[in-house]
């Protein structure tokens, strides 16, 4: 790949990852900013672009600004660069009619549609040119898929889940209610609207294989084979009996469609479905997503729900804040592990980095820290971090030393708790 020089490399331990295999070491997803000072624009590479949910043809200018980002970028272990065609979550529901809007910093979808109409609707949709969202889903990803070749990837769009789609016309209460008096509704809608779902994400796909190596989607996961993100935000309203009922199945036929399949759990009312996943052998693993107000990934609160995951023999896929990094490969299986970090410069990330990956495990920092927890400091200042060093006889340039500083900082902000 024309931004990663190792991407062969990275591609053959993705490939033994999804298998639960290692060749030589376990894989590790990082990023840092070739220049110091520039996290902002790095974030913006490993993050969410509205280029073309705000201008839904401005792919142009989407891609320039991706490519730009990426030059900047440092795509360390096994991350990959990806372009990411962002129309929102779940644009399938634009394909099925509704008109999406962009405001406060996302895509909404809202078609309101009665229960006694809503099949007709779904049903008159017809996925093929005419079809201004499907035409348009296919054209952009064709024109970046041809751009970016074998440079970086270009991942299927957020097509969404079955039952989220058809919140866009029902809404969650007449969702919830028909459930109860009339389920046949729900069951035929979640006929029509998956088997509408597959034909554009086969499309899509089948599209970006004639010009890129692999395929991923909005999670970033780099794969050979076919393999999506599943997920269902709905279905934490939903007790265990209904949601086996009314989303696990569609959510198998998802997954058997595809070589693998990871699940996008997400917040806390979801977790009473973990099991079912868990027993479910056409899911390939989990991306636990704990929401606002709770630890966030990569925590160690999380560690028994880690293993209990991976004992059941699912790949895990968890964001982690830089300093949790290497406890998370020493107490967890590194068989299936992909973990996923940022560093605000090379010398932070060579400090953080598991030592299979080169990097002194914390060194320093972790020291620092430890330092400042037994003090009950919360308030360090470069004279602080001078006399820790002079301490500890320890020299370094003054570019390191700013960088640390920047660091220890954003470790407090991020409620650092070993």
């Amino acid at each position: 790949m024309g931004y990663k020089e190792d991407s062969d490399k990275a591609k053959e331990r993705m490939n033994a990852w999804w298998d639960r295999e290692i060749i030589d070491r376990p894989v590790l997803s990082y990023y840092y900013p070739k220049k110091r000072g520039k996290l902002g624009a790095f974030l913006d590479t490993v993050g969410e672009d509205w280029t073309l949910a705000k201008n839904y043809e401005d792919i142009d200018n989407a891609l320039d600004g991706y490519e730009k980002r990426a030059g900047e970028t440092y795509f360390g272990g096994e991350s990959l660069p990806f372009y990411f065609p962002n129309y929102g979550p779940g644009i399938m529901a634009a394909v099925f009619g509704v008109s999406p809007q962009f405001k406060t910093g996302t895509m909404w979808f809202s078609l309101p549609t009665k229960p006694d109409d809503i099949v007709d609707h779904l049903e008159s949709v017809k996925i093929n040119q005419n079809n201004e969202w499907y035409s348009r889903l296919l054209r952009i990803t064709e024109y970046a898929a041809n751009r970016a070749r074998k440079n970086y990837l270009i991942s299927v769009t957020d097509i969404g889940g079955v039952l989220d789609i058809l919140s866009s016309f029902l809404g969650p209460t007449n969702i919830i209610l028909t459930m109860k008096r009339n389920p046949n509704i729900i069951d035929t809608c979640r006929t029509i609207i998956l088997e509408k779902l597959l034909k554009v994400y086969d499309d899509l796909q089948k599209i970006i294989s004639q010009f890129c190596d692999g395929c991923s989607c909005w999670l970033g996961v780099w794969s050979k084979k076919r393999w999506y993100a599943l997920q269902s935000d709905f279905s934490a309203m939903l007790n265990p009996e209904w949601f086996k009922k009314f989303v696990l199945p569609d959510l198998v036929i998802q997954a058997e469609h595809m070589d693998y399949a990871i699940y996008h759990l997400d917040g806390p009312n979801a977790l009473p479905h973990l099991d079912s996943f868990l027993s479910e052998p056409s899911i390939t693993g989990i991306q636990w997503v704990p929401g606002a107000g709770n630890s966030p990934m990569g925590s160690e609160d999380w560690i028994p729900l880690y293993k209990k995951i991976q004992n059941a023999g699912k790949n895990l896929v968890i964001d982690s804040a830089p300093e949790n990094i290497s406890h998370l490969y020493k107490n967890l299986d590194p068989k299936g592990l992909y973990v996923r970090t940022f560093y605000r410069s090379e010398y932070i990330a060579n400090q953080y980095l598991p030592k299979f990956a080169g990097g002194g495990e914390g060194g320093i920092i972790l020291d620092i820290l430890n330092w400042l927890n037994g003090q009950g400091e919360s308030n360090f200042t470069k004279e602080m971090l001078d006399n820790f060093m002079l301490s500890k006889k320890i020299e370094l340039e003054n570019k390191y030393k700013k960088d640390l500083l920047k660091e220890i900082f954003s470790s407090f902000s991020r409620k650092w708790h070993y």
